[in-house]
């Protein structure tokens, strides 16, 4: 075991203890995880959506099947801690996992960005038919919606388009510049071009198994938070409402308490992988 990550196993299991204290002290911390068993099936859906990001994770590797446990592993060493990071900051300690994982960064940047292309159009997707099915959308989400809009034909036009511009702006690089401005812009064109054939190797038939576990994975993501809203007010509003108001709850700030639960699925699924880390350690040294 390399001493970067030992000194991060040992920072999050420090983290988890310190977060454990803090639900301790809490006034109502411990009453909160003590209900946990009557939120069961809101814990389940929640823990599925995750196992389903590792499938995804899985898939996307499969050109690189040696490094899947590994890829693994690192989701769910770095689920939790990002979980309690502000402003989507953990995506940067996830792509910093992922960089680890791969002896290549470009396989790790294609892996990051299709799993993030993905859950864009998904997310857009799920705003969209909600608003066909005449569901009232917060203003908020109506933002994030346009945002998600512009943001996926933005990606799908520059995929559709850097093939073909990456292929004359090289060769008009190569036969008229000679300014070590022009080789700067050549290299970062070439890295741009192999980022861009490295995404394409990692979707190649596997795009539709991407979409299709994405959906997967923000039904049941959204779905969790849904039935937790219907718990802490049940005999409310009807499956479509609760449903957006899950959405809207994913995308921001979430309902009291909707935190802790998912802190403790991920607290649970760091410690299954720190553990799944020690055994694939004996077994290699062999002392199982």
């Amino acid at each position: 075991m390399s001493r970067p990550l030992s000194l991060y196993l040992a920072l999050l299991g420090a983290l988890l203890l310190a977060w454990l204290a803090l639900q301790g002290a809490a006034p109502d911390g411990l009453a909160r995880l003590a209900a946990a068993p009557t939120l069961g099936p809101v814990l389940l859906l929640y823990a599925a959506s995750h196992l389903c990001r590792m499938l995804r994770l899985a898939m996307l590797s499969l050109d690189q099947r040696e490094h899947v446990p590994a890829l693994l592993a690192a989701h769910g060493l770095t689920a939790f801690p990002s979980s309690l990071l502000p402003f989507k900051i953990g995506e940067i300690l996830r792509l910093t996992a992922f960089l680890h994982v791969f002896p290549g960064r470009r396989k790790a940047l294609a892996v990051w960005l299709a799993e993030r292309c993905a859950d864009v159009l998904v997310l857009a997707s799920l705003m969209l038919g909600l608003s066909l099915f005449e569901v009232r959308l917060p203003a908020p989400m109506r933002t994030v919606f346009l945002l998600f809009l512009a943001a996926s034909a933005f990606v799908l036009l520059t995929l559709f388009a850097a093939a073909k511009t990456f292929v004359y702006l090289n060769r008009h690089l190569v036969l008229a510049s000679t300014s070590r401005r022009g080789l700067a812009l050549l290299r970062a064109s070439h890295a741009l071009r192999q980022l861009e054939l490295e995404l394409l190797r990692s979707l190649e038939g596997r795009l539709t198994g991407l979409l299709l576990l994405s959906v997967l994975i923000w039904l049941l993501e959204i779905s969790a938070l849904a039935m937790f809203i219907a718990h802490l007010a049940p005999g409310g509003s009807g499956f479509a409402a609760l449903f957006a108001h899950g959405l809207l709850a994913n995308l921001g700030p979430g309902p009291a308490g909707a935190g802790q639960y998912q802190a403790l699925v991920l607290a649970a699924l760091a410690l299954l992988s720190i553990g799944a880390l020690a055994l694939a350690r004996r077994l290699h040294q062999g002392n199982p």
